[in-house]
């Protein structure tokens, strides 16, 4: 038999042999740590999930607590405005910027209704003009 065949022949029953062999091996040795690093990847993701779904909980919470003290504001607001039965044109024009600012954000409800009611009183002359 020529040697290149015979060659041939044994590098190929080598391979038939040996590369199962030497896959089982790479399993057995690298497999628990390729599982390893996939779990530690997925404990990633989920840690950074949770951080990202916290900091949404944390964003809704600030959110609330501003609509919460701009409606008390625009409330006293009214309040005070009420009481003279008129308003300046500052105390309007702040009202005016607040409102516009809880309306942007999502605050509804009756501020509505007490927005109309600022806008319907009537006006105060400036200091100058008091005189």
């Amino acid at each position: 038999m020529n040697p290149l065949v015979l060659q041939i022949i044994v590098a190929g029953v080598m391979e038939l042999l040996v590369a199962p062999l030497v896959v089982a091996i790479m399993v057995k040795l690298f497999g628990r740590r390729l599982d390893h690093f996939d779990e530690k990847r997925e404990l990633a993701r989920v840690e950074r999930a949770e951080e990202k779904k916290r900091e949404r909980e944390q964003q809704e919470a600030e959110r609330a607590i501003v609509l919460a003290i701009a409606r008390t504001m625009l409330l006293d607001n009214y309040e005070k405005c009420a009481a003279v039965v008129s308003s300046t044109f500052e105390e309007r024009s702040v009202y005016s910027v607040l409102y516009s600012s809880y309306k942007k954000d999502g605050g509804n409800g009756i501020i509505d209704t007490i927005a109309e009611r600022i806008r319907k009183l009537p006006l105060e002359p400036p200091d100058s003009e008091k005189q």
